[in-house]
């Protein structure tokens, strides 16, 4: 779904020196192990794990790995991690502040776990291979969470979960496993923002391998259809029509989206249509719920306002709502989630955050472009920093009905962007980048790649701050 970085041949088109060399192997493997028990939740699978605290035990396990061997005590802060220890530091600072104190302190634990997402890439992920296998790995594991419920449902009609219509009616939605801890809405999550890195797993060069991602695909969109995810749904059409736009192949992903589109249709039941519907019309069966959602972002705008500056306390959201709304529900939009709990100061900062993800990213592919096209991994990189663009764009549309404040996969996305950025500048040694003498002459023949190579040509300065 990700294009491709175009080849850019150089009159000294020497190859790319091996400038990767990996260390921490061992908290590595640890880390992915962590990443496999936190997502397939094995502590609840097998009991005794639970009792080891396994979840606990490995990452103390990789963090005093990390410590012993002194990872970048001589290297500069990376600007993504600035702005992450900056928001860090004003949640602390401004406990005593907020409305719970008390129940910040409880929090902390599962917002640090979050953490470990973000600082265990930076630490452990140095090579182009690690960070495939890494991708791997994730996509993997987000791969069986749908794929396990769907195959409980065709074989023994599991469901999950249930929504709410008009005159006390319910209707059946798809969720995570028994094992799982994910509504309906959050598994359609978990589809639209696991679909972009099928790629990173099946590589869909042969013919065999294209049918298996379609297969694997295919299984997910009839998952999110079935989790009957209003915000999953809208999520997806976002997904199609940004890569679309993205794609140098726009008819053929068009032609796609129509014909993906009328097998959906055609495969949903009479509830599951009406549920759809009701996005755009007030006659459905689930309008209702649907303004619901309206109103109960609403209503988390209201209660936000009550302390603008530092809010009630990280993790907090709940709490709030049941206090000054009647429901203790968490806010589903991650943006009056982080005005509830951190404030509109904390707001700003976890936006600002946000956005230095897609400048890591930028950065990347900037670096990839003013470069020879010399070296495979050089086109991998450009290719994650693509796919993390696609995500982070995804993911802050899909966060107008969904939170994440302390959930890892918005800090696991900050450490990828942050890793592709180096892997990228270590690989493209300096004298390798073109000069802006050289972007002019590669402009005039390939004119659709003038303002990138223009910009790439303060790529030197800017591997020096580095």
């Amino acid at each position: 779904m990700i294009a491709r970085a175009p080849s850019l041949k150089s009159k000294t088109s020497a190859p790319v020196e091996d400038a990767e060399q990996g260390r921490r192997n061992v908290p590595f493997a640890l880390f992915c192990l962590f990443i496999v028990g936190y997502y397939l939740h094995i502590t609840a699978r097998i009991p005794v794990l639970g009792k080891l605290h396994y979840d606990l035990l490995v990452a103390s396990i990789v963090t005093l790995l990390i410590v012993l061997s002194n990872p970048g005590s001589n290297q500069r802060l990376d600007p993504v991690a600035k702005r992450l220890w900056i928001l860090l530091g004003y949640i602390v600072v401004t406990i005593p502040f907020v409305e719970w104190p008390g129940s910040v302190l409880k929090n902390l634990e599962p917002f640090a776990k979050s953490l470990c997402f973000f600082f265990f890439v930076l630490a452990t992920v140095d090579t182009t291979r690690k960070l495939r296998l890494i991708l791997a790995v994730f996509c993997a594991t987000q791969i069986f969470r749908v794929l396990e419920p769907l195959y409980m449902h065709l074989t023994s009609g599991y469901w999950g979960s249930r929504t709410t219509l008009e005159n006390w009616e319910y209707m059946s939605r798809l969720a995570g496993s028994p094992f799982d801890t994910i509504n309906g809405n959050g598994l359609a999550f978990v589809i639209v923002t696991t679909i972009p890195l099928l790629h990173f797993v099946v590589r869909p060069n042969t013919a065999i391998r294209l049918g298996l991602w379609l297969a694997i695909a295919g299984a997910m969109c009839y998952a999110l259809v079935l989790s009957a995810s209003r915000s999953g749904f809208l999520a997806l059409v976002f997904l199609c029509l940004f890569v679309t736009w993205r794609s140098k192949h726009r008819v053929a992903w068009l032609l796609v989206a129509v014909v993906g589109a009328g097998l959906a249709l055609s495969s949903m039941s009479d509830l599951h249509r009406d549920r759809y519907f009701s996005i755009v019309s007030h006659q459905a069966k689930s309008s209702g719920t649907a303004e619901g959602r309206i109103n109960g972002v609403i209503g988390d705008f209201q209660v936000s306002l009550r302390r603008p500056l530092f809010g009630h306390g990280l993790g907090t959201s709940r709490e709030a709502n049941w206090h000054f709304r009647g429901t203790a529900v968490l806010s589903h939009d991650l943006y009056t989630e982080a005005a509830e709990e951190l404030g509109y100061i904390g707001l700003g900062l976890f936006l600002a955050l946000l956005w230095s993800f897609l400048r890591a990213c930028w950065k990347a592919q900037q670096v990839v472009n003013a470069a020879p096209a010399t070296d495979e991994r050089l086109l991998f990189l450009h290719n994650v920093a693509s796919t993390l663009v696609v995500l982070v764009a995804v993911d802050l549309f899909f966060s107008f009905a969904s939170y994440g404040l302390s959930e890892p996969y918005w800090y696991f996305l900050g450490g990828l962007s942050v890793v592709t950025a180096r892997l990228a500048i270590k690989l493209v040694p300096e004298t390798d980048v073109q000069k802006p003498n050289d972007v002019d002459e590669h402009a005039k023949a390939r004119p659709w790649g003038h303002r990138a190579r223009v910009r790439a040509g303060v790529v030197p300065s800017v591997l020096r701050r580095q």
